[in-house]
């Protein structure tokens, strides 16, 4: 029999509570310089110096969405339309610097902004590539993106997912992750990982509105020992 449940029940809460408030200081932290790197990233967009503009606002993208996430314990006031705009800085800077893949799918995170809808018809059409070679994305929720990453070999594709949970309080504590690996020749357009009851099947296609895709549709994901909510179902947009 324990001799001191109440001791043990004390020291439980009082570690929970220090964790809370560790959590809350630096959320408070980060909350604070969104303005900031909001203003920075302007500065320098305005100087046509894209690629620090570019880090200032992927720090305003990423924080603004996980600040308004943990209102109002961020201690600042967002709403969805400063995420929105943020995301769009994002995608300009990268337009700015000659990447227009990437900056499609900034825009295309917030499709249904008036603001992402007239960007993206600022950009060039997708162009049709010979190799399916190249880094694909699927948004994963504050700032971060889940990535197929697709190699040449001597004869085949090397292709390797990596994943990400963003869970509530994943840019302090971390985020859940999820891999695999896969190969396809070179005159296929599909490729399949199966690994006990999991099945994963990936499908490459080109669609002259986004440009290069891959669409992956997953069967028993429980079983692909990925981290808690990681999943590759989706479609995954050429950026690279």
């Amino acid at each position: 029999m324990l001799k001191y449940p109440f001791l043990i029940g004390l020291l439980t809460v009082s570690t929970l509570a220090s964790a809370d408030e560790t959590f809350e200081q630096e959320l408070r932290q980060g909350c604070a310089k969104v303005k900031i790197s909001a203003n920075a990233g302007k500065k320098f967009y305005d100087q046509k110096q894209y690629q620090k503009a570019l880090e200032q606002f992927q720090y305003q993208a990423t924080w603004s969405s996980f600040c308004l996430m943990n209102q109002p314990e961020s201690g600042v006031s967002l709403t969805e339309r400063d995420v929105e705009i943020a995301n769009n800085n994002v995608g300009l800077s990268y337009s700015k610097l000659g990447k227009p893949l990437w900056a499609r799918a900034w825009f295309l995170h917030d499709a249904k902004s008036k603001s992402s809808q007239f960007n993206l018809k600022q950009l060039p059409p997708p162009k049709k590539s010979a190799t399916l070679a190249g880094k694909y994305v699927q948004y994963a929720g504050f700032g971060q993106w889940n990535q197929i990453e697709v190699k040449p070999l001597k004869h085949v594709y090397q292709i390797e997912f990596n994943g990400l949970y963003m869970g509530i309080r994943s840019l302090i504590y971390g985020p859940n992750m999820g891999e695999f690996e896969t190969t396809m020749p070179f005159n296929r357009t599909q490729a399949q990982y199966q690994v006990d009851d999991c099945k994963i099947n990936l499908k490459f296609a080109f669609d002259p509105k986004i440009g290069h895709t891959i669409r992956v549709s997953e069967t028993n994901t429980m079983s692909c020992g990925f981290g808690h909510n990681v999943s590759a179902n989706g479609v995954f947009l050429k950026v690279e």
